[in-house]
């Protein structure tokens, strides 16, 4: 992971090159060029905000959205779904119904407003598409959602039918029963109009309950779930370093260093960003990632502000409108136009996450150690984050777009007494002062935040890396003093991401007072002159004596006493030499399972021999050295397996059942079923 980035182009680093700020931006520097731009550069913050405001260019004309919300452009939408799942194209059916959802008046605070019925169908209608589509836990969201903002009563039985089928797929069989038997409860208060219809619709959900006959015990299937990413020694809340670990000095520098014996897999750092955002300027996030927790999206929910922003959850959403996005919602599609990309939008939302009535503190908070007021701590120490040599690219760029964020957030409803003139207030001057800082920490360190991209099939992974996709962008406050002690020649971790947690694991044992290295850097020459491949530095077998051995692999040597006076422990080399050779054996069997998608075996093999190398060689050596490789491979391909399984499983039904016989599937399906959707 770099350090800092500093920055002479910024150009599709703050903002995209075709888009409307690029162009906006070029045409004000055309009036600050040469000379002036070094005065430009050497004036006061305040200076430069003067000067810009008298450029015309730099007079931003700024109209925040209006709500999309309208019933008519909604049963629009539901129209064009309608058609495609008629068509059996579920995913197109999903889309447009997804639209028409974000278009949809609704009344939030009075889910069973009779006014919401329209939204309800819409939702009741998504789920069946997504029934079809096999995203059954998706499906069953949905119906949850139609019921919750009242589902008109005479259609419970085909809903009900639904969840009951999804429920069955997703092998949650008390649920599924339970809902099968409210559907056959309402098929006579339903509008299927003759009892003969009648009839035939109670047979057909009572063929889908025969399924409950296999087994006396009903049960619901556990789902499937992440690998622990607590820390070690720690419980699941708990933010930063593992208590196994503490900064330590030396030479003048801080390092990290463990205060008790690391074992290999152990959690060794956990961090939450201040700020993130998802990809949006490539990879593929865009639409499936919720904006604010970063996780997949296969239920999205509207903008209750209306606009065409979509949250993964409710929660997710709720959250975002408690901070920022109440305040970014208007001003969204102005930013999309602009062509502003990951790191400004982390630079807007890190003011945004502050309360408008907070700035003051904030501002006069910069520069100090900590905050007075925790409430502000994490903004603070975000803020504080280090940046020096500032180029005249990065002063201009920050500057002209600092001016452009705080216009916008005149009228998003953040800054709470807007200027009437063209000149900012003392109110919006201060808030471009953080904006302006805030595009300074963005650009030198926000942080990918990755996707592990591992194929179902390993066959070409022993040659392969395992590849990462950017998902999202984040800026993590604690990061920087953890990246200043934890750098060093060679890293001994792994790194992914929980959503938009980042999380360090070691992959060696390291015992008390060993130096742990976080990030490599490819700087840093190695100490160790490569050896020859055909040499092994054995160890005393004598585990309190620190003399070794380095003997060829061939060599003929049998025993060697130790040298030393206070040890003169014999060790025996030939009994270790056919150790390595079982060693050997074992490193191939490791391969051959990784090969046959064993991970999780293949990792304990590895894990073992590897200890067991460390026993009796010192590093480095050739075969150590590659089985810590594919060690790691196992490791991140665990994970990256584990992210399928979370969608295969937890979505689509694919749930192995460890402790309980599989049941017998029933083969209906409401997909394809034009009578599974509302057009009313």
């Amino acid at each position: 992971m770099p350090g800092a980035v500093y920055m002479d182009k910024l150009e599709n680093v703050l903002y995209s090159a075709d888009g409307d700020f690029a162009k906006s931006c070029k045409s004000i520097r055309q009036s600050i060029n040469g000379e002036k731009l070094k005065k430009f550069c050497d004036a006061s913050i305040e200076e430069r905000l003067k000067i810009l405001q008298d450029i015309p260019e730099a007079d931003f004309n700024v109209k925040p959205s209006e709500s999309i919300r309208n019933l008519e452009k909604a049963l629009e939408f539901k129209e064009k779904g309608n058609e495609f799942y008629r068509n059996n194209k579920y995913g197109d059916a999903y889309k447009f119904y997804t639209k028409a959802l974000q278009h949809c008046p609704v009344n939030e605070n009075e889910p069973t407003d009779p006014t919401n019925r329209q939204y309800s169908i819409i939702w009741a209608n998504r789920s069946a598409a997504l029934d079809g589509a096999g995203l059954y836990a998706a499906c069953i969201h949905d119906i949850d959602m139609a019921l919750k903002f009242g589902y008109p009563r005479e259609l419970w039985y085909k809903i009900y039918k639904r969840k009951g089928h999804a429920a069955i797929k997703m092998k949650q069989y008390l649920v599924a029963k339970e809902a099968l038997e409210i559907s056959l409860k309402n098929v006579g208060r339903s509008d299927i109009k003759k009892e003969k219809d009648r009839d035939n619709y109670r047979t057909k959900v009572r063929k889908q309950m025969t399924v409950f006959n296999v087994t006396k015990t009903l049960y619901n299937t556990d789902l499937v779930e992440r690998s622990s990413s607590t820390l070690a020694d720690g419980q699941d809340g708990d933010r930063g370093l593992s208590s196994k670990l503490a900064y330590d000095e030396e030479g003048g520098k801080q390092r990290l260093v463990a205060v008790k014996d690391i074992e290999a897999e152990d959690v060794v750092a956990a961090l939450d960003p201040y700020v993130a955002t998802v990809n949006v300027s490539g990879g593929r996030a865009g639409g499936k990632i919720c904006p604010h927790s970063l996780e997949k999206m296969f239920h999205p929910v509207p903008c209750s502000f209306g606009s065409e922003q979509l949250f993964g959850s409710e929660a997710a959403r709720d959250e975002a409108n408690s901070t920022y996005h109440q305040y970014e919602w208007r001003i969204l599609s102005n930013l999309t136009e602009a062509g502003l990309i990951e790191r400004s939008r982390l630079a807007l939302r890190m003011v945004t996450m502050v309360k408008p009535e907070d700035v003051t503190k904030l501002s006069a908070a910069i520069g100090k150690k900590t905050a007075e007021e925790k409430e502000i701590d994490a903004a603070v120490r975000t803020f504080n984050l280090p940046v020096t040599d500032i180029s005249q690219e990065e002063t201009i760029v920050s500057s002209i777009l600092g001016l452009y964020f705080t216009r916008h957030l005149a009228v998003s409803g953040y800054i709470r007494h807007p200027s009437k003139s063209k000149t900012l207030n003392a109110e919006e001057t201060e808030v471009f002062k953080l904006v302006y800082t805030a595009l300074l920490v963005a650009i030198r360190h926000t942080r990918k935040i990755e996707l592990l991209e591992v194929p179902s099939d390993k066959k070409q992974m022993l040659e392969d890396e395992v590849s990462r996709d950017a998902c999202g962008y984040g800026i993590y406050p604690d990061l920087q003093s953890i990246l200043e002690a934890g750098t060093g020649e060679k890293s001994h971790v792994i790194n992914w991401f929980v959503e938009k947690k980042m999380v360090f694991a070691s992959f060696r044992k390291l015992e008390k007072g060993s130096k742990l290295v976080l990030f490599a850097d490819p700087s840093l020459k190695p100490d160790v002159v490569n050896k020859p491949n055909d040499m092994i530095t054995f160890r005393c077998a004598n585990e309190l004596c620190a003399n070794y051995f380095p003997l060829k692999e061939n060599t003929k040597e049998k025993i060697i006493s130790c040298p030393i006076d206070e040890c003169g422990i014999k060790t025996n080399i030939w009994e270790r030499l056919k150790l390595i050779q079982r060693l050997k054996k074992d490193f191939a069997s490791a391969k051959e399972e990784f090969l046959r998608n064993e991970l999780t075996l293949a990792k304990d093999i590895l894990r073992d021999t590897i200890d067991e190398w460390d026993r009796i060689i010192i590093r480095p050596y050739r075969e150590v050295t590659q089985a810590e490789a594919l060690y790691v491979k196992c490791l991140l391909c665990i994970l990256g397996d584990e992210e399928r399984s979370l969608v295969e499983g937890n979505q689509m039904g694919r749930i192995l059942n460890t402790k309980k016989p599989t049941n017998i599937m029933p083969t209906d399906k409401d997909g394809g079923d034009s009578t599974a959707i509302v057009k009313a």
